[in-house]
């Protein structure tokens, strides 16, 4: 069966056309794939890859989300020779308090999802909208969502809980979602393929590490922890985020220096992180090579704020599991920026891990096993893909109806 997934970021959209089946372990065939960047904006540009891997790059004109798909689906059509869907997937951001598993996107689930868009106004909207304008054009493929935050529902009450006045939590929905769930669950599942247990027998920690940075905390295949929470805001230090903070230096910031809670809201989510730390850049890439130049300046910290915040929670995961299988790193610096990885575990022997230096550093880039022979802890690098993930989602859904 043919389905196409799409993947709206706050400025971007990505999809994929996979030849899909149920076989075990099935990963199906891209017949095409691409991507649309700085959506909206004059030197927006869309990349279109075939299943032979020939790429064609070019500007955009398309002015926000649903055009981008609606172009995309038009290259699709003028392109295949036969384009025949079941299902078209959609990543959402935020599934809120009603969507707690891949659905089929009825009214009832699109009403939670409009819901929740209100911890997610730069995802939701824009994806949603996405949805509708698709399903208008092919009203015979079943429309699947799967969302960031499903994965993380089996958290327990003291997991997900926020230490303020119960009534106010209850009034406004406040309480800890957790995102990158298709992230960290497709981490779960490929490691589960790769070793050969069940899923529900794998206690894990996966991190994924990029432009938004997070860490979950698996047991028997289930989330029971994850760094993120009402919002994609909390937790690991990452590219232009700040992760945790002291509350106080937001009321702090308002006062002393004339900031609306908008504001400050934007700095902490768009100038923080490792681009507010360096004052360089938020792309690790650009601090490793800066940090190399000049070890002792401001890049060279930002890289160790980074890395001291991650091992932070790993240890936190470690001690909130106690058993552990494994540790997965994906997401772009996780897959791809061996120093960092090899700097996030360093000297953690006495905890079971221990990477080897050379399998960690050839792995860049490729799903590979990083730990030494001795270590208790697996390590492994599993490059993420979400899009499959939604595949094998939207491929059961339609199979069970």
């Amino acid at each position: 069966m043919q389905i196409l997934i799409f993947n709206c970021g706050s400025s971007s959209l990505k999809f994929e056309l996979l030849d899909f089946d149920l076989s075990a372990r099935a990963r199906g065939r891209t017949i095409a794939r691409g991507d649309y960047e700085d959506i909206g904006h004059p030197n927006s540009r869309r990349v279109f890859i075939d299943g032979d891997g020939r790429k064609t790059i070019d500007k955009s004109t398309a002015r926000d989300h649903p055009a981008a798909a609606l172009d995309a689906l038009a290259r699709l059509q003028a392109t295949e020779a036969k384009l025949d869907l079941a299902a078209v997937g959609h990543r959402i951001v935020h599934g809120g308090e009603h969507v707690r598993e891949p659905a089929v996107a009825d009214e009832a689930v699109m009403r939670g999802l409009e819901q929740a868009s209100k911890f997610a106004p730069l995802h939701n909207p824009a994806a949603l909208a996405t949805l509708r304008a698709v399903q208008e054009k092919l009203p015979s493929a079943t429309p699947v969502v799967v969302t960031d935050t499903a994965f993380h529902w089996t958290m327990p009450a003291y997991a997900l809980t926020y230490a303020i006045p119960r009534a106010l939590a209850e009034k406004h929905g406040i309480r800890r979602f957790g995102f990158h769930g298709i992230g960290h669950a497709y981490m779960l599942e490929r490691y589960a393929e790769l070793t050969g247990v069940a899923k529900d027998r794998l206690n894990l920690i996966t991190i994924q590490l990029g432009a938004g940075c997070s860490i979950a905390a698996i047991e028997r295949g289930r989330s029971v922890d994850t760094s993120m929470g009402l919002t994609p805001l909390e937790g690991l230090v990452m590219g232009s985020r700040s992760g945790d903070i002291d509350p106080a230096v937001f009321s702090y910031l308002a006062r002393n220096e004339a900031m609306t809670p908008e504001q400050v809201e934007h700095m902490l989510n768009h100038q923080s992180g490792l681009l507010g730390v360096s004052g360089i850049s938020d792309d690790m890439r650009d601090l490793l090579a800066a940090a190399r130049e000049h070890p002792d300046g401001p890049a060279a910290l930002a890289i160790e704020v980074f890395v001291h915040r991650a091992r932070k929670y790993l240890g936190a995961y470690l001690a909130v599991l106690g058993d552990v299988d494994g540790i997965v790193f994906g997401g772009g610096i996780g897959e791809r920026a061996g120093e960092i990885r090899m700097k996030i575990c360093a000297n953690l022997e006495a905890l079971g891990i221990k990477l080897d230096p050379e399998a960690n550093q050839s792995a860049d880039g490729r799903e590979a096993q990083i730990s030494a022979p001795d270590a208790r802890i697996k390590t492994y690098v599993i490059p993420l893909d979400e899009e499959l993930y939604i595949a094998r989602a939207a491929a059961r859904l339609i199979t069970a109806r």
